[in-house]
């Protein structure tokens, strides 16, 4: 084989190489990209839940920083893996301030949302003649 030939046939394994590693790399940022979007989230509806628990018992106190809003919320997630998408440290075991009811007990990750809906319902029924 002419060494043009070999030049030429090296070149073309490092093209079709470069264009696998970039298919790679696309697969890649695309997994990190959805990931990301489910644990943004993730953190709203755990935000939605913990405010909706909230407003049924004691109230949302005023917030003005993220770092107020995480250091609520902190005190109101008692999951590790709820705790974990905010990048809190995990409990080591229940504290007795924990909240009690939806941010607590279920083992689904939504249902804050849907217990405090359905705490509402349960009100307006009861509230009608």
């Amino acid at each position: 084989m002419p060494h043009h030939e070999t030049v030429q046939s090296r070149i073309q394994s490092l093209d079709e190489r470069l264009a696998r590693l970039r298919m790679e790399k696309s697969r890649l940022q695309a997994r990190a990209n959805q990931a990301e979007r489910k644990r943004d989230t993730r953190r709203k509806i755990l935000i939605g839940g913990a405010v909706l628990a909230a407003i049924d018992h004691e109230g949302v106190p005023g917030m003005t920083s993220k770092s107020q809003l995480l250091k609520w919320l902190d005190g109101q997630l008692s999951r590790s893996h709820d705790r974990a998408v905010f990048d809190l440290p995990a409990r080591s075991e229940p504290d007795a301030g924990a909240p009690v009811g939806p941010l607590s007990s279920s083992p689904h990750p939504d249902a804050a949302v849907k217990d405090a809906a359905r705490g509402r319902h349960r009100e307006a029924a009861q509230a009608r003649p």
